[in-house]
């Protein structure tokens, strides 16, 4: 915001996001912008979506690649929705619009797809990619996360865990791939650490029936918080 208004003084600037504004603020905004009482408006990926204003004539999406490098099976569908999304903010009526896009990946596929508004030849490269993988939806997954304020009786809990899974599919024969104890990407919440353990099978009985035999089970040691997210939809 400090930026644009540097390099257009004669403009008149805002800046929207989910940190700096209240509900009522936001769309009183968005009011003045659609008025024209606001010439450059500055955002987060809040714009991204389902917003019409119909004298947009130019977007500029910065760092347009930053989600790529999210350590998320999503990341490449998560980003070409976000450029997509963006750049149809702009020629909504009769006059044309441009979108600018800064990334250091101009290259990658996912990038090129999205600008050239090829739905199509996304999914057939994605999907090619998840097949490979053994990635959703051809493979189903299972994320059980681990927490605790103390690091080494999580890590030593969820050594124990991996251990006795591995043990149950092997007695079990289950076409199960297990990942992991590893942290999560997003390794701390507050006071607690996170580990995770990934599950991959091609079907949901394998998984289902881990589970069902886990159960049975003695409780794992030392004790920590578990959750199990069944078909997550991000593995953050």
């Amino acid at each position: 915001e400090e930026e644009l208004a540097k390099k257009f003084p004669q403009a008149r600037v805002a800046r929207i996001d989910s940190d700096s504004m209240a509900g009522k603020d936001y769309y009183d905004l968005l009011r003045k912008f659609g008025r024209g009482d606001i010439d450059i408006l500055a955002g987060t990926q809040m714009l991204a979506k389902g917003l019409h204003f119909p004298n947009v004539t130019l977007v500029g999406i910065i760092s347009a690649d930053t989600s790529l490098y999210v350590p998320d099976f999503r990341a490449n569908e998560r980003t070409f929705q976000l450029i997509s999304q963006v750049a149809g903010r702009t020629g909504r009526s009769s006059k044309k619009g441009t979108v600018f896009v800064q990334t250091f990946l101009a290259d990658q596929p996912v990038i090129k797809f999205a600008l050239a508004g090829d739905f199509e030849g996304f999914i057939e490269e994605e999907l090619k990619h998840r097949r490979a993988c053994n990635l959703p939806p051809f493979w189903r997954l299972a994320a059980i996360v681990a927490r605790d304020e103390n690091f080494e009786k999580l890590e030593a809990a969820t050594n124990a865990l991996r251990g006795k899974i591995d043990e149950i599919v092997s007695r079990n024969s289950l076409q199960i791939n297990v990942r992991g104890p590893m942290p999560a990407p997003i390794s701390r919440i507050q006071r607690s650490h996170r580990i995770q353990i990934i599950l991959q099978a091609p079907t949901p009985e394998p998984i289902a029936r881990l589970f069902a035999v886990l159960r049975k089970e003695p409780p794992i040691r030392p004790a920590v918080k578990i959750s199990i997210d069944i078909d997550p939809a991000n593995l953050l």
